[in-house]
């Protein structure tokens, strides 16, 4: 999306990442971003924890629009801005410079245990990428 494909092997299993330091790659903050982007999953992983936590409670503030705005328009408005900050986390880490500072180093051992907490969702860990990869690698 918007240009990108992740690059490397699919290297975010669970088994790949529990209780172990993460390298921090563009790759790997994008796919963060496609899984689970509304809910700041990419900050913690970019170690800015309280961006992940400003972007939570967004999410919390959005929920409460159904009922402030009648159930309908409410629900209409949170659905279109929950939509919105999910295309902007995914874009942000999509044109995000590969040398960008917050990419260097590695996640802390302990990484696994929030992102289960704060974003564990049925999409994640599906390689949505391998066929572009596949593509892009027999060019």
């Amino acid at each position: 999306m918007f240009g990108y494909v992740p690059t490397g092997p699919f290297d975010m299993a669970d088994e790949d990442t529990k209780g172990k330091p993460i390298r921090k790659t563009k790759s790997r903050v994008y796919k963060i971003a496609v899984w689970a982007g509304p809910w700041g999953a990419h900050q913690f992983f970019l170690n800015n924890t309280s961006g992940a936590l400003v972007h939570c409670l967004i999410l919390i503030t959005l929920a409460g629009f159904p009922s402030l705005l009648g159930t309908w328009p409410g629900l209409v408005i949170a659905l279109m801005l929950n939509g919105a900050a999910w295309l902007f986390a995914i874009y942000s880490m999509a044109t995000m410079s590969e040398n960008d500072p917050r990419l260097q180093g590695h996640t802390a051992a302990n990484y696994h245990e929030r992102m289960i907490f704060f974003c564990k969702i049925s999409l994640w860990g599906i390689d949505f990428w391998k066929k572009e990869r596949r593509k892009n690698a027999d060019a």
